[in-house]
């Protein structure tokens, strides 16, 4: 498992970076623009905007969908295309077993993702709060439990970053479609983006919760997966390649 996980992440070397560049890219310009529309805008109705407590939570929503769909697009790439179609049949023939191969695959595609998503939120985070410690945007008291707050927020959002794009990529598998995985994560994100961000900004153990089922379906749909594959017969209809 550890050579079959090491050969999986140095096939990443250069996605990891561009999952950084788009997670901080997406999440410091949602951060600036709710932001400017909270100073700009007086109406009652852009109120919420000028409070951190409001501006964070949004933002980080923003960029957990964009990278949600990022992020299936590589599983989709990188995973789901070697389990469909006839593209399994020589990916079955390696050595070590299909169990441990494809929990290298998805352990390797998690690590990823994780470290380059909570880098790049981490340093758009800390980018925004220190310019607004010289000259705020948002008018709002910035203090040092803000910080705390915003990192809390920010690795609850790398971890359903994670377990969506694992059960999008699950749902793909079993459809044996690249395009369902990208459909799949698009309407989980759909069903989920306005939930998350209600609960980050008043409830945040709500959004933990929503997290921790989401780990738990992603773990539970990515065993069943793993034994289906293991049973596999290659020789049976193979399906479209999407």
């Amino acid at each position: 498992m550890t050579r079959l996980l090491r050969l999986e992440l140095n096939r990443y070397r250069h996605t990891s970076l561009f999952v950084s560049l788009t997670a901080a890219g997406s999440l410091l310009a949602a951060l600036y623009f709710f932001a400017v529309v909270g100073r700009l805008d007086d109406s009652p109705d852009s109120a919420m905007l000028r409070s951190y407590e409001a501006v964070i939570p949004l933002a980080l929503t923003v960029a957990l969908c964009v990278l949600v769909v990022y992020g299936s697009v590589i599983y989709a790439r990188r995973i789901v295309a070697d389990y469909i179609g006839n593209r399994r049949i020589a990916l079955y023939s390696y050595p070590g077993g299909r169990g441990p191969l494809f929990q290298a695959k998805n352990t390797a595609y998690a690590l990823v993702i994780a470290a380059a998503s909570l880098v790049g939120y981490g340093a758009a985070v800390s980018v925004f709060l220190l310019t607004e410690s010289f000259t705020p945007i948002v008018s709002d008291v910035h203090d040092g439990a803000l910080w705390l707050t915003a990192l809390l927020s920010t690795s609850c959002v790398v971890l359903l970053t994670v377990s969506i794009t694992a059960i999008a990529g699950a749902i793909g598998i079993w459809r044996r479609s690249t395009i369902a995985t990208i459909v799949a994560a698009i309407i989980l994100i759909a069903l989920l983006g306005n939930a998350v961000a209600v609960s980050l900004n008043g409830t945040p153990w709500l959004t933990w919760l929503a997290t921790a089922a989401s780990i738990a379906i992603a773990v539970v749909m990515l065993g069943i997966q793993t034994r289906r594959i293991r049973v596999d017969e290659v020789l049976g209809a193979s399906g479209p390649i999407c």
